[in-house]
């Protein structure tokens, strides 16, 4: 009785359109107050205290200020030029940027939503201008985007790593081999697309190796922080959330110096220039204070305004994650208490399957799900449920992570319910309004549908790297089982 209720509450639920955390919430306590006679308060505040207290999912807004940081201060636009210098000969042209882009970014944010708004925004001016195929560019955007789920300091992992109770470095370590391979993949259907059809992207001008240098070096600042953050967490030197701390800590001085570095160099050289002495260079600067004061007002001002921003952002964002988190746990506790998820692990045990059989229903299972279901709330909400049947059958659980998280990437961008496609479908609507706005010309205003039918050739992508991973498991296992020891 108290599986038919839940499982028929839930599905009403989201039918109806009640956000995730408040569904799973009141479903939680529905069932505890109906079924159980356990203190119902006492168990939501255990179970929000130790949610938001525990220190390994302190880390999830610590990486999502990181890359707040990075996304505010324009280091995500020198990202995306010094990348598109180095791959843009490719056949596709500028659209194997958007990849390469959002998978440098993703290992910077960890958060998909973040990583396609900021690539977007970065990019569609210039295709627009270029004649290039719109659907592809889109779906190369959005599928892109999810890189940031599945390529390390990802936040799916981290909360897959805390619901099942597994090594978080061990997920990052296995996601590492899954994520460059999906990338490159996702690279190599754009360049035979582009080659059966040559319209969809135009040939790109060559850039000179000076240009390709200076990119490259504007980027090893952003490059060192990823490599501290992943290296410290994959050496066992520190654990995701200190390292977080430090990426932050990184950022932020990375995110000031971006915006304020040029403008101090100018105001030292034009103090000391053209003055040998202490008494011309004194002078100068008497001469100068009042304009190097509203420089450096204005500079503070801007500063002041881009960390506000990132950290509002970022409290917004985390909200939402730990909201339904604690829900998920609330949830997972009662049906834990009611027994729920012993009858449903039994049952799943019951069918006989392979550990295999078992992840092949899985992934069909979740696709469908992810067609009307947010990707998150997936997996909050199965997750728990599945993880005592998957360990019976003998499943790897950070094996299954990886699978998992690509069909969560998958939902993002599955029709219709793909929140990636809406984020991808308001940047390009905003991105057509300046330009006709700065043209005076009417820009036509693409709809929902072609987002739809450019994301298709990259969820095949994604099927193809689950059907390697389901054939192949050492694809996602043979790094952490190198630097970790097999278990």
């Amino acid at each position: 009785m108290a599986i038919t209720s839940a499982f028929l509450m839930m599905g009403g639920f989201f039918l109806i359109g009640v956000y995730v955390a408040g569904a799973l919430g009141v479903l939680s306590l529905i069932l505890m107050y109906v079924f159980s006679d356990a203190p119902l308060w006492n168990i939501m505040g255990n179970k929000a205290w130790e949610t938001n207290t525990n220190f390994i999912l302190i880390a999830i807004p610590l990486f999502l200020l990181m890359g707040e940081l990075m996304l505010r201060s324009g280091m995500g636009e020198r990202m995306y030029n010094a990348v598109s210098r180095w791959i843009s000969f490719l056949p596709g042209g500028l659209i194997h940027t958007n990849i390469a882009s959002c998978a440098i970014f993703a290992a910077c944010s960890g958060s998909s939503v973040a990583t396609s708004a900021t690539i977007s925004r970065v990019s569609l001016p210039t295709f627009r201008q270029r004649g290039y195929s719109e659907r592809l560019v889109i779906g190369s955007l959005a599928a892109g985007g999810t890189l940031g789920i599945l390529i390390p300091p990802s936040i799916g992992l981290i909360v897959y790593g805390v619901l099942v109770e597994e090594s978080i470095g061990r997920l990052y370590l296995a996601g590492f081999v899954p994520g460059i391979l999906l990338a490159l993949m996702m690279m190599a259907m754009i360049v035979v697309a582009s080659i059966v059809f040559p319209s969809i992207a135009p040939k790109e001008p060559g850039t000179t190796w000076r240009l390709k240098f200076l990119g490259l070096f504007s980027m090893i600042p952003v490059l060192l922080i990823i490599m501290v953050v992943l290296g410290s967490i994959y050496a066992g030197w520190a654990t995701p959330t200190e390292a977080a701390a430090f990426g932050v800590s990184g950022a932020l001085v990375l995110a000031l110096i971006n915006n304020s570095g040029p403008a101090v160099m100018g105001w030292f050289i034009s103090i000391i220039g053209g003055s040998s002495s202490s008494t011309g260079v004194l002078a100068n600067l008497q001469e100068r204070y009042p304009v190097v004061d509203g420089q450096l007002r204005q500079s503070m001002t801007i500063n002041f305004g881009m960390i506000k921003d990132a950290l509002l952002s970022t409290v917004r964002t985390s909200s939402m994650i730990m909201l339904i988190v604690v829900a998920a746990f609330t949830l997972s506790f009662a049906f834990a208490r009611l027994g729920i998820s012993h009858d449903i692990s039994q049952w799943i045990i019951g069918m006989e399957l392979s550990g295999t059989q078992l992840v092949i229903v899985l992934v069909i299972f979740y696709l469908l799900l992810g067609t009307f279901m947010e990707s998150f709330a997936m997996l909050v909400t199965t997750v728990p449920i599945l993880a005592p049947a998957l360990v019976a059958t003998g499943v790897d659980l950070v094996w299954f992570g990886i699978i998992m998280v690509i069909l969560v990437e998958a939902a993002l961008i599955s029709p219709p319910e793909g929140i990636n496609l809406y984020v991808l479908h308001g940047v390009r609507r905003d991105v057509q309004a300046e330009m006709a706005e700065a043209s005076g010309q009417a820009e036509e205003i693409g709809t929902i549908t072609d987002v739809y039918i450019g994301v298709l050739p990259f969820m095949a992508v994604m099927a193809a790297i689950i059907v390697l991973l389901i054939i192949f498991p050492d694809i996602a296992l043979w790094l952490p089982n190198l630097v970790k020891g097999t278990r």
